[in-house]
């Protein structure tokens, strides 16, 4: 069998147990110790003039058993042999409505039986099981209370032979309940009945045990102590169409108490310790605010939803099942929150699980459609109205899903300046609800964890460029820029080598792969993300070090498309005022040896591998024209066909109706490599081979015809 600390933290659950006798007070972390010492004092009010019945009230969770057992340690602590004789009932463990009656007397029997005043309490026990014998007679009585057909088994329930119960005579029952008064009476010691789990009790089952207490609550030096929901006890009997329940229930008990509140302090103190028991890495700072923001739900909602012990255990537990699934993904006080959802309102949860949109506007998937975040969540109001009305404390439930989702507070006209940040894990994100919902990250979801992995750890990052898809790597590659700015840089030892890595990661698939095949016009270019992503963390660790990195970018042979911009950026364009920037002095040296690393590309056919060859091919038209033949020879030498030097050097516009557009719209930048009028020759002769497909066939049809045509299949392009 595993050893506790050897079992994954996310099979290690919270049990709801309550409190025992003998260590109670000592393990009480509600402050319930002075409740307990009024019970037990009222208990006192037991002796042999008279019985004695007190009830501690309160909700289901709410800690009744507990209460009992601190109860029950304080009558103990009585001087020995004077203490009074504890018995236990349960009537849920009993299973039949029939025999709650049956078991109840054997019980009451037996304890009088077993102790140490041998005659006095066999006396007691004998007149007990002869006063259950007497219920049976009662039965045949015309308008008796029919539980007395339950007594007849008392007494073999108290381990009596057949020929010892045939010895008892079937007395008249008051006289026999006399018999019984004057045996417990003489009694010395009290006897105290705990009787739990009353509001497990169908509402029969309930109806049938609050007529046993009516029947013997009365009994001479017996007291009994009953742990009930009482809303749920005055249903109960109402439903068996008893009268004023409530009524009914004053009559039968003498002291009604219910069970105080959690206090503020002793909320947070099971709070605290339910964290506690969590993996250390759960509550870890992988997100800035983290704390902070656990502070903010828990004074908006969260507080009046743990409202019972048991609430923030189920809340936990559920919180220690998902959590480690989502581990630096989503921030923890959202996965708090989204725990709570789960256990404290499911309406609400089973809402948020089929229609996200509804509580967050526009999904991942949905980024080209028309329309506002807002106007889509709005539309979700009347269902998330309803949701909240399902929940059994719908205003709490509607100020954390506000804190948690801030725009359905503005769409349901509440002030809310709460940010959403898919970089510091808000649930509230698209991103990261999908995340949450699925309880991992799917091949289309950026992982933090791997970003800040990459970040942190230099002997993971090959690792980690393994696991990213076309779907996911734009994102990731944002994100690393975002989340060294959200963490503020600490950790990051080697600034200059990480920078290189982002730039050389943006020329290997599946960045390269992701751009040729963007479906939309305004999908960004995976170097000018690779490049923001390096600015900010220049920004954010070593602001000193912008023009040096610049430089060490430009003169890398495996950085070509982030060289590239940062080329741009420096000298070509006049209005860029980042850090990441070469001085003017080195324009012309970075300039010629970023030439001559697109030479040595093209003769080992990497070039053209690149991410945006044809932007690196049409910018060395305009600063490096004296090696653009090289270049063409080269990439000529590497692949005669020259169909993908077509494909990238005549690129012309490109539309969401069909992609990609080519045409010869820059002649001049054609002519640095090689001049028209042979180009155009060496594309006559590809035109003829048939086994040459789009979107080559397209751009040198283009070439030929003059003409602007798609790459998808060759077809005149509009406008």
């Amino acid at each position: 069998m595993q050893n506790r600390d050897e079992m994954p933290d996310s099979t290690i659950i919270g049990l709801d147990q309550p409190l025992q006798a003998g260590n109670a007070l000592q393990r009480d972390k509600l402050g319930r110790d002075r409740f307990a010492q009024s019970a037990a004092t009222a208990l006192r009010h037991v002796t042999s003039a008279a019985g004695f019945v007190l009830s501690i009230e309160g909700a289901w969770g709410s800690g009744k058993t507990s209460a009992l057992a601190m109860i029950e340690e304080l009558l103990l602590k009585e001087i020995e042999g004077s203490h009074p004789i504890i018995v236990h009932f349960n009537p849920w463990l009993i299973g039949e409505r029939e025999a709650l009656l049956r078991h109840f007397l054997a019980k009451l029997a037996s304890a009088a039986k077993l102790t140490d005043h041998a005659k006095n309490g066999k006396k007691v026990a004998k007149e007990l099981k002869t006063y259950a014998k007497a219920f049976d007679v009662v039965k045949l009585i015309p308008g008796a209370e029919p539980w007395a057909s339950m007594i007849k088994s008392v007494v073999q329930a108290v381990g009596e032979t057949t020929d010892e119960i045939a010895e008892y005579k079937t007395p008249d029952i008051e006289l026999q309940k006399t018999k019984v008064e004057d045996a417990l009476r003489k009694f010395p010691r009290p006897i105290v009945v705990f009787i739990d789990d009353i509001d497990r009790l169908f509402p029969l089952e309930v109806f049938e045990m609050v007529r046993i207490i009516k029947a013997v609550g009365d009994l001479p030096n017996v007291g009994y102590v009953l742990a009930w929901d009482a809303e749920y006890v005055s249903r109960a009997l109402e439903s068996a169409s008893v009268p004023h329940p409530d009524t009914y229930l004053d009559k039968i008990v003498q002291i009604r108490m219910p069970l105080p509140a959690i206090s503020l302090s002793a909320r947070g103190n099971l709070i605290n310790d339910a964290l506690a028991t969590l993996h250390p890495e759960a509550s870890k700072s992988h997100f800035t605010g983290g704390e902070e923001r656990l502070s903010m739900l828990y004074f908006s909602g969260l507080r009046e939803l743990l409202e019972q012990p048991r609430d923030i255990t189920r809340v936990f537990n559920t919180v220690r099942v998902i959590e480690p699934a989502l581990r630096g993904e989503v921030v923890f006080s959202d996965i708090v929150g989204f725990a709570a959802l789960m256990v404290k309102a499911s309406a609400v949860f089973e809402l948020l699980r089929k229609h996200p949109s509804s509580f967050v506007g526009r999904l991942p998937a949905d980024a080209g459609l028309p329309g506002k975040d807002s106007d889509i969540v709005k539309k979700g109001a009347k269902a998330r109205d309803a949701a909240y009305a399902k929940c059994s404390t719908p205003e709490a439930v509607k100020r954390l899903v506000h804190r948690l989702f801030p725009l359905t507070a503005k769409t349901e006209d509440e002030f809310s300046s709460n940010r959403v940040l898919d970089v510091e894990g808000h649930l509230a994100a698209p991103a990261r609800l999908l995340v949450a919902l699925q309880l991992s990250t799917s091949a289309s979801d950026v992982s933090f964890v791997a970003a800040r992995r990459y970040l942190f750890h230099p002997d993971q990052r090959g690792e980690i460029q393994r696991t990213l898809t076309p779907l996911n790597c734009l994102e990731f590659m944002e994100s690393l820029g975002d989340v060294a700015e959200s963490l503020g840089g600490g950790g990051i030892s080697d600034i200059g080598d990480l920078c290189l890595s982002i730039a050389r990661l943006v020329d290997t698939e599946p960045f390269p792969s992701n751009y040729r095949e963007r479906s939309g016009a305004f999908s960004p270019r995976p170097d000018a993300v690779a490049f923001r992503a390096i600015g900010l963390l220049v920004k954010t660790v070593g602001p000193s070090q912008g023009p040096a990195i610049a430089a060490a970018l430009v003169q890398d042979e495996q950085s070509t498309s982030v060289a590239m911009q940062v080329i741009a950026v420096s000298y070509l364009k006049a209005d860029y005022e980042g850090l990441l920037k070469c001085p003017p002095s080195n324009k012309e040296k970075l300039q010629r040896t970023f030439a001559k690393n697109c030479l040595t590309a093209a003769k080992t056919g990497r070039l053209l591998q690149t991410c945006i060859p044809h932007i690196i091919l049409w910018n060395l038209a305009k600063f490096a024209k004296n090696d653009c033949p090289q270049i063409f020879e080269a990439l000529k030498t590497a692949d005669p066909s020259l169909d993908r030097f077509a494909v990238e050097i005549l690129r012309d516009n490109f539309d969401s109706h069909k992609g990609q557009m080519y045409a010869l719209s820059e002649g001049a930048v054609l002519e640095a490599y090689c001049p028209i009028p042979r180009f155009r020759k060496h594309a006559e002769g590809r035109l003829t081979d048939t086994a040459m497909t789009f979107p080559a066939r397209a751009a040198w049809q283009a070439l030929v015809e003059g003409k602007r045509l798609y790459g998808k299949d060759g077809s005149l392009a509009r406008g």
